[in-house]
C-alpha cells in the first residue's frame, strides 16, 4: 500500500508544481482592482498606443488645412534697416548714415488651384476624423473580446478545477474500495489516469487564463503587472441587433465615409492640378520711408516716404508637360480612390452579413449547449447511483464526469462567443 501511495505522489509533483505556478499569475489578487467592462474600455481609449497614433494623423490633417489656407491670406512684413558708408571723393571723406523703413502687403486675389487645394485638405481632415472613429471603435471591439475572452477563461479554468478535485475525490474512493476488496486495481489505474488528464486540463487551463490576461492588459495599453479582476456585464444575454438596413448601415461606417472623404480629397486635388493653366490674379502694396535720423523713419508717416500698389496677372503659357503629367498622375489617384471605395464598400457588406450570420449560429449553440449540459448532468447522475450498485464500471463514471466538464466547457465557450459575436456585430453596423 505504501508503495501505491509513494508512485501516485511522486507522478503528481511535477504537475502540482505547474497547476500552482500558473495559478499563482492567474488568479485575481485579494487587492486587484475590479473593473468594469465599461471601465476596460474607457482605460483602453484613453491609453491605446493605435488611437494614439491616429490621433496624431488627424492632428497633422488639420495642419494641412491651415496650410493651404495660408496661401490666400494676406502677407504682411516690414522691416527697419540702417546703413553707415563713407565716399572718398579727390582726397575728401564723406560719411553718411542712412535709416530706413518699409511695410509690404501681398494678397492673392486669384488661384483656383490654391482653393481647390484648401477643399481637399478640408476633406483629408474628415476622412482622418473618420478614420479615427473607426481606430477607436475598434479598440472598443478588442476590449471587449479580450475582456470576454479573460471571463470564459477563468469560468473555464474553475471547471477545470471542479474537474480535477471530482477525479482526486473519486480515486480515493477507489483506492479506499481496492483495499477493502470491492474494487478491482483496473478501476483504481482508471480513476489515477483520470486524475493525470484533469491536472493537465488544469495546467492548460491556467495558461489560457494567464494569457487571456495579459492580452486585456495589452489592449487596454497598460503594464503586464496590472491587477484587475473583471466581472460580468450587466447587459450579459440581452438580445442581439438583427433587423438593419444593410445600404445604411454600409454607408454610416467611419472606414466608408472615411474612403468617401478621400475620394473627394482626389478629385479636388485633380482640379488643383488643372488649375495650374488658368491665369492667378495677385495685388502688392508697399510703404517705406528713410532718413539720417532714426526719427525721420519712425516720424510723420504724411512726409517723405514711398508707396507703391500693384496688381500681377500671371498667364501660364507653357512648363514642360509638368502640368500634364501631374493632371495625368492625379487621374490615376481619382481613379485607384474609386476602385479603394468600391471594395471598402463591398467588404463593409460582407463583415456585415457574416457578422449577423455569427450572432445567428452562436444563439443556436448557446442553446444546443444548455441542452446538452442538461443531459450530461443526468446522464452522470444515472452513472453515479448505477456505479454506487455495481452496476455500471468506473470507466462508465469516468466518461460520464468527462461529457458533463465537456458540456460545462462547450457551455461556457458559446455564451461568452455570443457575446463576442454580438459586439462584432454591432461595431461592423458601425454603432
Amino acid at each position: 500500500m505504501a508503495c501505491r501511495a509513494s508512485t501516485r505522489t511522486r507522478g503528481g509533483v511535477a504537475a502540482l508544481v505547474i497547476v500552482t505556478a500558473l495559478a499563482a499569475f492567474a488568479a485575481t489578487p485579494a487587492d486587484a482592482d475590479v473593473m468594469t467592462l465599461d471601465e476596460c474600455v474607457a482605460t483602453a481609449l484613453s491609453s491605446n498606443l493605435s488611437l494614439a497614433q491616429a490621433q496624431e494623423s488627424l492632428a497633422s490633417a488639420s495642419a494641412g488645412v491651415m496650410s493651404g489656407w495660408s496661401g490666400v491670406l494676406p502677407r504682411v512684413s516690414a522691416g527697419l534697416g540702417y546703413s553707415d558708408g563713407s565716399t572718398v571723393s579727390g582726397g575728401t571723406t564723406t560719411d553718411s548714415e542712412m535709416y530706413s523703413g518699409n511695410v509690404n502687403l501681398s494678397q492673392t486675389l486669384l488661384d483656383g488651384g490654391t482653393f481647390a487645394g484648401i477643399s481637399g485638405a478640408h476633406r483629408t481632415r474628415n476622412a482622418s476624423a473618420f478614420a479615427l472613429d473607426g481606430t477607436r471603435r475598434g479598440v472598443v471591439l478588442a476590449t471587449k473580446e479580450a475582456y470576454y475572452g479573460l471571463l470564459k477563461a477563468l469560468k473555464l479554468r474553475d471547471v477545470s478545477q471542479e474537474a480535477l478535485e471530482l477525479a482526486q475525490e473519486q480515486m480515493r474512493k477507489a483506492e479506499s474500495l481496492y483495499e477493502l476488496g470491492s474494487a478491482s486495481k483496473s478501476d483504481f489505474l482508471k480513476a489515477q489516469v483520470e486524475v493525470k488528464q484533469s491536472e493537465l486540463a488544469l495546467i492548460s487551463s491556467e495558461r489560457m487564463a494567464a494569457t487571456a490576461r495579459l492580452n486585456l492588459l495589452y489592449t487596454m495599453g497598460v503594464s503586464m503587472s496590472t491587477e484587475i479582476e473583471v466581472v460580468d456585464p450587466d447587459d450579459l444575454g440581452e438580445d442581439e441587433i438583427l433587423d438593419f438596413d444593410l445600404d445604411e448601415a454600409v454607408g454610416r461606417r467611419p472606414d466608408v465615409r472615411s474612403q468617401e472623404e478621400s475620394l473627394v480629397a482626389a478629385k479636388r486635388s485633380l482640379l488643383a492640378a488643372k488649375a495650374a493653366r488658368w491665369p492667378s490674379l495677385g495685388m502688392s502694396a508697399s510703404y517705406s520711408k528713410g532718413g539720417e535720423e532714426l526719427g525721420d523713419v519712425t516720424g510723420d508717416f504724411d512726409d517723405d516716404y514711398t508707396r507703391s500698389v500693384s496688381l500681377s496677372l500671371s498667364i501660364p503659357i507653357f512648363n514642360g508637360l509638368a502640368t500634364k503629367a501631374s493632371i495625368d498622375s492625379r487621374k490615376a489617384s481619382l481613379r485607384s480612390s474609386e476602385l479603394t471605395l468600391r471594395d471598402v464598400r463591398l467588404a463593409a457588406a460582407y463583415e456585415i452579413e457574416t457578422a449577423r450570420l455569427g450572432v445567428i449560429e452562436q444563439r443556436e449553440s448557446v442553446a444546443v449547449a444548455t441542452a446538452g449540459l442538461e443531459m450530461a448532468e443526468e446522464e452522470l447522475r444515472v452513472s453515479e447511483e448505477r456505479f454506487r450498485l455495481r452496476a455500471a464500471s468506473m470507466l462508465d463514471l469516468i466518461y460520464a464526469r468527462v461529457a458533463y466538464s465537456q458540456a460545462r466547457v462547450d457551455l461556457i465557450e458559446a455564451q461568452y462567443d455570443y457575446e463576442i459575436s454580438k459586439a462584432e456585430l454591432k461595431d461592423a453596423l458601425g454603432l
